[in-house]
């Protein structure tokens, strides 16, 4: 009898931590969906890393027909880049970033100075930190805001991707918000 309590409490203590786990897990990929002047476009987004270089890779289905493409974030940028490159996708295209620039996430240093300064700069803009109250994939969504022009961005504290998971009042406007990963399978059927 004192076994089966004994396999009983293990296994729970197994699944707990199995869930604790998974919230903590990346998907591979996320659904981003993006308004501009009235039109809404949803992307499926995959971020890979190959030596130091990452690549997100991004298809979205237009006129009955997959297109696709990439951005590809090198090592400088990914360690130093002070730009989000806003080019919209172009089917068929891989663009290389500059070394300042990179895709949907913080660079490194970036990351860094928000998580000791409170602060960062992108765009040649200042972004302070707001708040920590939102979660996404079981991670803090810190929320920042640019002082000057009311511009928001909600960035998945993740050292190893921090994504900019929601834009929201971007003077250039284009925002966008990731959808929760199980919305990329529902838009595949």
């Amino acid at each position: 009898m004192m076994r089966k309590y004994i396999l009983l409490l293990w296994l729970a203590m197994g699944a707990s931590m199995g869930c604790w786990a998974a919230q903590n897990v990346m998907p591979d990929t996320l659904l981003f969906v993006f308004k501009l002047h009235g039109q809404t476009r949803k992307y499926q987004m995959a971020f890979h890393e190959k030596q130091d270089t990452l690549y997100l890779n991004w298809k979205i289905l237009r006129n009955l027909r997959w297109q696709s493409g990439s951005y590809i974030t090198t090592p400088a940028g990914r360690e130093q880049g002070s730009s989000l490159c806003f080019l919209q996708p172009e089917d068929g295209v891989n663009r290389l970033l500059v070394p300042e620039e990179t895709a949907y996430v913080l660079s490194r240093k970036a990351y860094k100075e928000l998580k000791q300064q409170g602060m960062f700069q992108f765009n040649k803009t200042t972004y302070v930190l707001k708040d920590k109250e939102s979660k996404a994939l079981g991670f803090p969504l810190l929320h920042c805001v640019d002082q000057n022009e009311g511009g928001e961005m909600w960035i998945l504290d993740n050292e190893g991707l921090p994504i900019v998971w929601r834009m929201q009042n971007n003077p250039l406007n284009i925002n966008w918000q990731v959808e929760h990963p199980s919305a990329v399978y529902t838009e595949l059927k």
